[in-house]
């Protein structure tokens, strides 16, 4: 008898050690193959065939990646079955063939047949589903073609992302409400129209961004807003672009590199174009009306629709954003300009095709960095108003189309280098007694050029003995005999202390214990110019290694030693220095802040020598930046 168990418990030991190996060396693991996953539903998986087959009725439920290990490469899933629960089958790999879902089912969870690579053939959501969750069939490259159900409400994030193999049309059923960001990422091979129905009243943002339609775009009626790169490089699209009345926002890229070949209907209640929204539609025609209601449109807005041909401007507009028109070259006949604007933002019409005279606003502040460069259908500015503070770098340079006088008048502070270069048809210039600086090449290869006029004292400018001078060679500078030379009192004042002041007052270096951020702020001091604000366009900032230069017209006025708690709160983050001249005035310190559109901006007291003093601003971006920000 104690033989027989000997012999018993050996056996016992020697299938136990099989077992242990057979796991160990990768094989499939032998826990439980069928078990249940609601109150109703019985899961079963057949190692021979590699099939799970759910069966029952009612809501799946399972625990996270329940079915990850097993190496399932069909899937039964049976009719009664009116759930598949997230995470169900992420991500795997072994799943082959057509997807069968049941007629019963009504919602299919998040990220349920994520990465599920290997399926193939059409998808075909049954017309009983009305929910797709977030990611759940996200980089199923697989599949050839998409059908969606009838009863479909809601398409979560990223739900049908990267089918970039799906083929043929998509077709939204009427019902659905909500669309997800990203639903339908980079469906690159989708054809035909795209009908959006009326009840959707939520699409995300980059939802169709990248896709193939070849057909027309109609949106839904009641859409209040096109969301960030929601039709983004749909280059196949054609016919006109309609936006419903019922959208006030066309956000970041909506439309941008769109390929509609017919003309763009704007809703009359539109408020906001963001930055490129409506920009490098190649094949956009016709007229752009922008309705009165319109508050404000972002950087490049348009650019770069080299077909659209005539341009209307909201009556209410202040600002032009930078880039907003550039390289619309096809945009023709006379430019009106809302008496309303303020800032024309840099490279806001460059390379346009506009003719006639150029009128430009009573109010209008700033003309920014080549805001008008190339423009050679103009043949004549109308006069500069009152109000101008600047002319910045290259703003009209190469208008080869422009003749006669210009005249500035008495507020004008800075005319930028290159503004006027290349312009041979103007024959003479005359300054307002408040110009400051003339840039170098201001109006290099103006051949017709013959006299410059100083009214008042004489401007900063680069003379014939320099590098690129602001005249060309011919061109008679004349001032009042009485008039002094503006360089040479910012050198005098530059030299001494702010009034009520001694020059050996130093900055405190007391800035406390230091603290780890991810971020320091006075990375954003180094690298780039900080440009003064309206008349104080000629003044540039440069930090560099505790050392603040100040430049004035491009020409070093003087440098000092700054200070800055790199681990300040926002509220607390300040340069200080000893005090510094700065063309009109003395500034002690600067308060750092962001402004619109990623505007880096540096504000001060600006002290003058009467006493009296005025709040200043210096910033890196286009100058309608720092005005939206001011107002915001």
């Amino acid at each position: 008898m104690k033989r027989v168990w000997i012999i018993l418990v050996g056996l016992m030991m020697l299938f136990g050690l099989f077992g242990c190996r057979s796991e160990a060396m990768g094989g499939e693991k032998t826990k439980g193959e069928t078990g249940t996953c609601g109150e109703n539903i019985t899961w079963t998986y057949d190692k021979s065939t590699k099939t799970l087959t759910f069966s029952g009725t009612g809501e799946m439920e399972a625990e996270k990646f329940m079915w990850s290990d097993y190496k399932i490469q069909k899937l039964v899933i049976g009719e009664g079955i009116t759930s598949i629960v997230r995470n169900a089958f992420y991500s795997n790999q072994n799943l082959t063939g057509e997807l069968v879902l049941p007629s019963t089912l009504k919602t299919i969870g998040e990220f349920a047949f994520y990465g599920c690579e290997g399926l193939t053939g059409e998808l075909i959501l049954p017309d009983s589903v009305e929910k797709v969750g977030d990611y759940a069939f996200t980089r199923c490259k697989g599949f050839t073609g998409i059908k969606l159900s009838k009863s479909l409400k809601e398409i979560g994030d990223e739900a049908f992302a990267d089918f970039e193999n799906a083929e043929g049309t998509l077709e939204l059923p009427d019902g659905l409400e909500k669309i997800g960001r990203c639903a339908f990422i980079r469906a690159r091979k989708l054809r035909g129209d795209l009908i959006i129905p009326d009840s959707v009243t939520s699409m995300g943002d980059w939802v169709f961004s990248e896709c193939g339609f070849d057909g027309k775009l109609k949106l839904p009626a009641n859409l209040e807003k096109i969301e960030y790169s929601c039709f983004n490089h749909c280059e196949n699209f054609t016919g006109d672009l309609v936006i419903p009345d019922s959208v006030k926002d066309i956000d970041f890229h909506a439309f941008c590199g769109c390929g509609f070949d017919g003309t763009l209907t704007l809703p009359k209640g539109l408020e906001h174009i963001g930055n490129g929204g409506l920009s490098y539609m190649k094949r956009l025609k016709g007229s752009v009306v922008l309705p009165d209601s319109l508050k404000l449109m972002e950087n490049n807005a348009f650019e770069g629709d080299e077909c659209i041909t005539s341009l209307k401007l909201p009556k209410n507009l202040e600002y032009i954003c930078s880039g907003c028109f550039r390289g619309c070259n096809s945009l023709t006949g006379e430019l009106e300009l809302p008496e309303s604007l303020l800032v024309i933002g840099d490279h806001a019409f460059g390379g346009t095709a506009f003719t006639g005279t150029l009128k430009l606003p009573s109010g209008l502040i700033s003309i920014g960095q080549a805001a008008f460069s190339g423009c050679n259908g103009f043949t004549s500015i109308a006069g500069f108003p009152e109000t101008l503070t600047h002319i910045k770098d290259s703003a009209f340079s190469v208008c080869e189309g422009l003749t006669g006088e210009l005249v500035f008048p008495d507020g004008l502070a800075y005319v930028g280098k290159y503004a006027f270069t290349g312009c041979a048809g103007i024959t003479k210039v005359t300054f307002g007694n408040g110009i400051s600086s003339v840039g170098p090449d201001a109006f290099g290869k103006c051949e017709g050029l013959k006299s410059a006029e100083f009214t008042g004292a004489i401007a900063d400018y680069y003379g014939q003995d320099e590098k690129h001078p602001s005249f060309p060679e011919g061109c008679v500078v004349n001032a009042p005999a009485s008039a002094v030379k503006r360089m040479d009192t910012w050198k005098e004042n530059a030299s001494k202390a702010e009034p009520g002041k001694e020059s050996s007052t130093s900055a405190s270096s007391d800035f406390g214990e230091e603290r780890e951020v991810p971020y320091y702020w006075t990375s954003a001091l180094t690298g780039d110019e900080y440009v003064g604000e309206g008349r104080l366009a000629d003044v540039v900032l440069l930090f560099d290694d505790n050392i603040l230069s100040v430049k004035i017209n491009g020409r070093e006025l003087l440098t000092v030693n700054y200070e800055a708690d790199m681990n300040a709160d926002p509220e607390d983050r300040i340069v200080t220095t000893k005090g510094f001249f700065c063309r009109d005035g003395w500034i002690e310190k600067l308060s750092y802040d962001t402004g619109f559109y990623s505007d880096d901006i540096l504000t001060g007291t600006l002290t003058k020598a009467d006493g009296s003093t005025e709040e200043v601003h210096f910033h890196t971006g286009s100058e309608e930046s720092l005005y939206i920000r001011l107002e915001a």
